[in-house]
């Protein structure tokens, strides 16, 4: 099923249906590119809802921040106003601020770690409190974004060239000071003036994984991959509780089974993905740089236990991944 698709579907507001009539549209939110793999692969959780129930429930996806920026989707399911968003679950730390942890540099051993945690005990219970305090439910947790590199108009290769760099951060409490922390300029920049901020100099870095870097043609306007793999997050599968509460439970139960059933996919193509997205940025003149990830990683760390005091992180949660620390 394509977006077009999606798009010319009957639209109904969720909340004036009932379970009897026919047809229920769920708009989903994504701020990634058409061709990522979350939009690609929600298209195919899409056609699984569509199929198991005889096209009782549409999804209608909307990539490319068409619903708005992260925060704006996420303020949206709080009002009712948005039905699902698809994202890094970093920014749920808007609500609860141990969802920003995932926006903490080197926090996580590699992806197959940040993965398990977020499937773990302690983020379910961070999910929890997300339902009942702010009525957002994380349907899933467990799609892998890959690791984030920078990517810069002047060379990035050692933990000193950081220093004065004027980066391109997300506008995140926890993004932030890793940053000023390493002496970098962090610059927090909505994703919408990014592109421009490098063409015009106002930064000279930003940084995502190299699926995204490639996709959004970041490699156009800065001419230097640093593969320092800084970062690990998950994407979240999000929808408004109250939209949530309002389908059948056999509805919820194939929207749960169709995402699940694509996990392993996503994640094997995200691999696919940044290689891919590499070789070609190799092949259209980028310079890659790689760096002594176990020395960047043990300079971010020793900075960890205060980014905890600065941004308030609980003991428990801090705890159990300083205990995984490999």
């Amino acid at each position: 099923m394509t977006f077009g698709r999606h798009a010319l579907a009957l639209t109904m507001s969720v909340g004036l249906m009932s379970p009897a009539l026919a047809e229920t549209v769920l708009k989903v939110g994504l701020i990634d590119p058409p061709a990522h793999i979350d939009v690609v692969a929600m298209e195919r959780v899409a056609d699984r809802v569509e199929e198991l129930t005889d096209g009782e429930v549409i999804m209608e996806i909307y990539p490319a921040a068409q619903l708005g920026f992260a925060n704006d989707m996420l303020s949206g399911m709080k009002l009712g106003t948005v039905e699902m968003f698809v994202g890094a679950t970093t920014w749920l730390g808007t609500f609860e601020t141990d969802f920003w942890i995932s926006g903490t540099l080197y926090v996580f051993n590699d992806q197959e770690q940040a993965r398990a945690m977020h499937e773990s005990e302690i983020f379910q219970t961070m999910s929890d409190r997300l339902v009942e305090n702010h009525g957002i439910r994380v349907i899933a947790q467990n799609w892998d974004r890959g690791p984030r590199n920078f990517i810069s108009t002047r060379p990035v290769a050692t933990i000193e060239d950081l220093e004065g760099l004027k980066i391109r951060v997300p506008p995140q409490e926890s993004w932030i000071e890793n940053f000023k922390l390493a002496g970098a300029a962090a610059t927090p920049m909505p994703l919408s003036e990014t592109f421009t901020g490098l063409q015009q100099g106002i930064v000279e870095a930003t940084e995502q994984a190299s699926n995204w870097l490639y996709g959004n043609k970041y490699h156009t306007i800065a001419n230097n991959l640093t593969r320092s793999k800084h970062n690990y997050e998950e994407t979240g599968v999000m929808i408004a509780e109250q939209v949530y509460q309002s389908l059948t439970e056999e509805q919820r139960d194939v929207i749960v089974q169709a995402i699940n059933e694509t996990s392993e996919w996503h994640n094997e193509q995200v691999a696919v993905q940044i290689t891919e997205a590499e070789e070609l940025m190799a092949a259209e003149g980028v310079n890659i740089i790689d760096v002594d990830v176990e020395a960047w990683k043990a300079h971010f760390r020793s900075n960890f236990d205060t980014i905890v005091e600065i941004v308030g992180y609980s003991e428990d949660l801090t705890n159990e991944l300083k205990s995984q620390w490999d």
